[in-house]
């Protein structure tokens, strides 16, 4: 019981102390922004493992809710325009090519993931192509205070080089834990104000953080 109590304390105490040193940083890049014409395409829900460009699924036939894509391509394009990368071809503008794409494949054997998206990109004459996937989605159950689920996702971001015919991928996985559990979540747990998130927050810190291992 006392250990339990000690608990409870010294994550209030690690809590308060991230809450009164949390403030708005400025945004450092890990590698240099990448150079060339930018084309972006929207989230996609891989539920077979031809559909994703590397890796495997955990589980495969599991789609995500409906309207789940709409509200991360908004996140995705937000957070582009914070990181300030302003220049690039839309997922809206690049759906035409995705479906020119399609057309042309129809009737013929499946594509694999990276023949598909290379040749969206060369249809729209890009020199790089983000495309992220989100390939597992549990939302909370319970509230900002407590929890019976807690949120988890994981999704992938790939930079494709057209010209080099060469794939970059990030990957971000996180299921939210209780500062009690795991102390080591400290920061990211006052980050969010020490309340339990949706899976959309944790898809939003993920983008962030990603797109920034990318460059963008």
């Amino acid at each position: 019981m006392q250990r339990r109590i000690f608990i409870i304390l010294l994550s209030v105490a690690c809590l308060s102390l991230l809450l009164a040193g949390c403030g708005p940083k400025s945004r450092t890049a890990a590698v240099p922004r990448p150079e060339g014409k930018l084309a972006v395409a929207g989230f996609t829900n891989p539920i077979y493992n031809w559909q994703i460009l590397a890796g495997y699924l955990e589980e495969e036939g599991k789609p995500v809710p409906d309207g789940t894509l709409e509200a991360l391509d908004s996140v995705l394009i937000d957070t582009l325009q914070k990181h300030q990368v302003f220049d690039y071809i839309t997922p809206l503008a690049l759906k035409e090519c995705e479906d020119v794409v399609v057309f042309e494949e129809e009737g013929l054997p499946k594509v694999s993931a990276w023949k598909y998206w290379l040749g969206v990109a060369k249809c729209a004459q890009a020199d790089l192509l983000l495309v992220p996937q989100i390939t597992h989605w549990r939302e909370r159950v319970g509230s900002t205070s407590g929890v019976t689920t807690p949120a988890s996702i994981a999704l992938d971001m790939y930079l494709i080089d057209v010209k080099n015919e060469r794939l970059t991928r990030v990957r971000y996985e996180e299921t939210q834990v209780s500062l009690s559990e795991n102390l080591f979540t400290a920061k990211k747990f006052a980050s969010r104000g020490g309340q339990w998130v949706t899976a959309t927050r944790l898809a939003s810190d993920g983008i962030a953080e990603k797109l920034t291992e990318l460059g963008l």
